[in-house]
């Protein structure tokens, strides 16, 4: 067995991290990147508002709560119909929701600008802001018409709609906020 040389080991070191370097360098753009393939998204709407009334007004103690609201969506990119840009959007739902509790699961009905429709639902909602927090990611599915069986992703800048100290002091009968929207496909 040949005993490698101080220099020769040198050469090996210097060839080994070379090729670690190569390879840190190409694989952080694959192996981290977090936006899907392009072949799974279906839509995406980059800008959106939305408002949402309940009643009763969500207040310190538990309570069902119905939730009523529209909104619109704008800016849409389908990948397979380039006739779609827009949407608008009905919500409906209800659930019990307290100023510290308040994730009342909701129905969105969307209605694409060449008529047809996505009925989405949602596992949950904002409906107070949570403390510290100013974007937050509601995940759900679409349960018939047009995309049915993609996955939902909606964002929420929820910077306005009401806080829990808010919340406490006077309830919340209402709130907006700007949303975007994702659809994927599943499989």
């Amino acid at each position: 067995m040949k005993r490698l040389s101080l220099k020769s080991s040198f050469a090996v070191a210097s060839c080994v991290s070379g090729i670690a370097a190569l390879a840190f360098t190409v694989a952080p753009a694959a192996a981290f990147a977090q936006v899907p393939p392009p072949e799974f998204t279906l839509v995406e709407c980059m800008q959106g508002s939305q408002s949402q009334n309940y009643t009763p007004a969500i207040s310190l103690f538990a309570r069902l709560v119905d939730v009523t609201g529209s909104g619109q969506f704008s800016s849409c990119l389908d990948a397979t119909d380039p006739g779609i840009a827009l949407g608008s959007f009905t919500i409906t739902g209800n659930g019990a929701a307290s100023c510290l509790m308040a994730s009342v699961p909701t129905q969105n009905t969307v209605t694409w600008n060449d008529g047809s429709q996505s009925v989405i639902e949602f596992l949950g909602g904002v409906d107070v802001r949570p403390v510290g927090m100013t974007m937050v990611t509601l995940l759900g599915r679409v349960s018939s018409g047009r995309y049915e069986n993609a996955l939902a992703i909606k964002t929420m800048d929820v910077s306005s709609v009401p806080g829990v100290t808010q919340c406490i002091l006077g309830g919340v009968s209402s709130a907006t906020a700007n949303v975007s929207l994702t659809l994927l496909r599943l499989f």
